[in-house]
């Protein structure tokens, strides 16, 4: 049985995954999106912010998970991305 392969074209194009600022932004929208659609859907969410993880229950309350100990020791979107 013979499968048709398409071909596609070889032109260089950029990779926005390779672009820190356009792969935030797409983290960010993505992120964003999948609160939206877990609160709609009646799921909690969790989420850091200012060195508290908490979660976002589908009524609008927000609880405290726990507070993060060492908050500044993360690393950023490009140390993570760009280990050896």
């Amino acid at each position: 049985m013979t499968q048709v392969v398409r071909k596609v074209s070889q032109a260089k194009r950029k990779d926005p995954l390779n672009d820190l600022a356009t792969l935030a932004a797409v983290g960010r929208q993505a992120s964003r999106a999948a609160r939206e659609k877990a609160l709609q859907q009646g799921v909690s969410f969790t989420f850091a912010k200012n060195g508290v993880i908490q979660r976002r229950h589908p009524d609008g309350s927000t609880e405290i998970v726990r507070r993060i100990e060492n908050s500044t020791n993360f690393p950023t979107l490009e140390q993570d991305l760009c280990r050896d």
